[in-house]
């Protein structure tokens, strides 16, 4: 652009149009990445059943599938999705857990940072057939990062009472048994309270939705 000595430079109509256009667009992209802002009903009507207020969960001792133990400590200073079932599960589990992998894998894209803070723990209801070397191999073939855990028949029993989870065992002609079990997805927030569900049979793309609007209001409200 050129001036002429002691004259303020010339501003075209265009390149304020430009201009215009530009910040519009970038006000554009901070928007998507910033999560949408939803009611607690908005949020429980697309699946996430937030709690009005998070529970704190009583002391508990599981062991997990590296035969350490897991207690309340490890969900703490993280968010956390715990789901009740077993390795010999027929439909549900396998089908859930491949759901939170999509969920999971929609959010690393998303934003990878919350992704490291989310934490997946499968709880076997089935002690007796799920030892820690069966919930190894059972939990790494969704992802090596997720956790299996389990424990004594009345540690897991209060602790699924405490989030609403229901089991009870089916036994088979065969000598064999099922388990009947809830498919409720749990949602422990950073300081180890349950903060809600996610309910039976999630859809990934709303579980990344609901997921972002209720984390993005707590970390608000703390």
């Amino acid at each position: 652009m050129q001036t002429e000595t002691g004259t303020k430079p010339v501003i075209r109509p265009l390149s304020i149009i430009g201009i215009i256009l530009l910040a519009a667009l970038g006000g554009a992209s901070l928007a998507l990445l910033k999560p949408q802002t939803m009611t607690i009903t908005q949020i429980r009507d697309k699946g996430l059943y937030v709690l009005e207020s998070p529970r704190n969960i009583d002391n508990f001792e599981l062991t997990d599938q590296s035969g350490s133990l897991f207690t309340n400590a490890q969900l703490e200073g993280t968010w956390s999705l715990l789901f009740f079932g077993y390795t010999f599960c027929p439909d549900i589990c396998p089908i859930t857990l491949a759901t939170i992998r999509q969920f999971d894998q929609l959010l690393q894209e998303r934003d990878a940072a919350s992704a490291e803070n989310l934490q997946v723990v499968m709880v076997s209801v089935d002690p007796q057939r799920d030892t820690p070397e069966k919930l190894a191999q059972y939990v790494a073939f969704f992802s090596d990062d997720y956790i299996g855990a389990t424990g004594e028949f009345a540690a897991l029993f209060n602790l699924a009472r405490q989030l609403n989870v229901s089991f009870s065992f089916q036994a088979r002609e065969s000598g064999d048994y099922l388990v009947s079990h809830s498919g409720e997805v749990i949602l422990v927030n950073p300081e180890g309270q349950y903060h809600g569900f996610f309910r039976a049979s999630p859809d990934p793309a709303l579980m990344l939705e609901t997921w972002l609007a209720a984390t993005d209001a707590w970390q608000d409200d703390n």
